[in-house]
């Protein structure tokens, strides 16, 4: 039976739970003698339960950088169709924050852009509108050192945090001199992968959850 290893290094960032797994799930040279089955470091049904290990291990830290509400306020869930309903131009807001080396706001912007426009029917783009269309990246490139503690197949950078698209609007708040920006509808997906295909992960994200909003436009119109 392996014994529990603690990995010894830069201490885990503020937040991040201690976990220790056994040596050989770090990624530790498997042991050479191995009769009667497959070897422990062998592809097969372990290395794929340590890859599923990996995945949950990361969605689990990513779960922990979901962006906060901050001081906007949520619609009834009863207001969001006739929200949708009543939508017939939208203006466009793209924030990328922290800064992502192979994504810029220009890049994800363009894709939200063609994909309203490439579909029919959806609300126009107008700068003056003032009802929002909010997409917001915050993915933080993360290390092997930064997750340490957690079953990473391969030691390498990933690109963890939220991809949230919203739609807001102004409302009136009773005791407040000008509107606040609620949030009438809202989407989110979590990107987990490797840097090296960070922004591609992230753009098909964005793609997924604009058809979302697409989607639901298109219930809320009767079409």
């Amino acid at each position: 039976m392996s014994t529990p290893h603690r990995a010894v290094g830069p201490s885990r960032r503020a937040g991040t739970p201690a976990v220790h797994w056994p040596r050989a799930e770090l990624g530790a040279p498997a042991r050479k003698a191995c009769t009667g089955g497959p070897c422990r470091g062998s592809a097969g049904p372990r290395a794929a339960t340590r890859r599923g290990r990996a995945l949950v291990a990361i969605a689990a830290l990513a779960a922990t950088l979901l962006l906060p509400a901050g001081g906007q306020r949520s619609a009834a869930a009863s207001d969001r169709w006739e929200s949708l309903r009543a939508l017939p131009r939208v203006a466009l807001e793209v924030v990328v924050s922290p800064h992502h080396p192979d994504l810029t706001d220009g890049e994800a912007r363009a894709r939200v852009t063609e994909a309203l426009r490439r579909a029919q029917p959806a609300p126009a783009l107008d700068p003056a509108s003032p009802e929002r269309l909010r997409l917001t990246i915050r993915v933080r490139v993360l290390s092997s050192d930064d997750l340490r503690g957690y079953p990473l197949p391969f030691s390498q950078q990933y690109g963890i945090g939220p991809v949230r698209l919203a739609l807001e609007r102004p409302a009136t708040v009773d005791g407040l001199a000008t509107p606040v920006a609620a949030t009438v509808w809202q989407s989110e997906r979590l990107a987990t992968g490797p840097m090296g295909r960070s922004a591609t992960e992230i753009l098909g994200l964005v793609d997924e959850i604009v058809g979302v909003f697409l989607a639901d436009y298109r219930r809320a119109i009767g079409q």
